[in-house]
């Protein structure tokens, strides 16, 4: 794939008939630390568990000059499959020129892990744009948000970057890692 011919995943729908959460969105699982003291499962019915991890260099494969369209599902809150789901996924791992248009849910989402990104581009998505959770510590390079104000979901406040760090026991403070990603240009 090239910048003149990318991969585009998109809705199974005539063109004209697409909408946003037309299908469920990418899912990668990798093998990179959280800050989870305890394995978990991974969101909105999709098979697989992470959280154990301990390979910061983890290899989940390339995905380069890459289209997701309609994508996402909100299945219930704190239950959803974003456009691009990345748990635990180490730095060894290639995210370049990935362009997320009409999300349902979130564009890019991180579970934790380390992974690195440059050229990311979300665009009309309904919930937040990047957002980061669970230990994620990895750096993002070139990346953009461009909301549609009549396709963001008022409710879930629609945030370009959410940022969280959940304490592993309500009460003890800040878990480690804490999330801390690292973004630039």
């Amino acid at each position: 794939c090239t910048a003149d011919k990318p991969i585009v995943f998109t809705s199974g729908k005539a063109v004209g008939e697409r909408n946003p959460g037309d299908w469920d969105g990418i899912t990668i699982i990798g093998n990179a630390p959280t800050n989870r003291t305890s394995e978990l499962n991974v969101e909105g019915g999709v098979s697989g568990t992470y959280g154990l991890g301990n390979l910061p260099n983890d290899n989940s494969g390339t995905l380069k000059y890459v289209r997701i369209e309609y994508a996402g599902v909100a299945i219930s809150s704190g239950n959803e499959v974003n456009a691009l789901s990345l748990y635990a996924v180490g730095n060894g791992t290639t995210l370049d020129h990935i362009q997320i248009s009409y999300a349902k849910d979130d564009a890019f989402e991180f579970f934790g892990g380390t992974v690195n990104g440059k050229y990311l581009i979300a665009y009309g998505t309904s919930d937040d744009d990047f957002d980061f959770d669970f230990g994620y510590s990895g750096k993002l390079q070139f990346g953009v948000s461009i909301k549609r104000p009549e396709l963001a979901d008022a409710a879930d406040q629609s945030n370009g970057v959410e940022c969280d760090n959940e304490p592993t026991v309500p009460g003890t403070g800040p878990s480690t890692p804490r999330t801390r990603p690292v973004l630039s240009n």
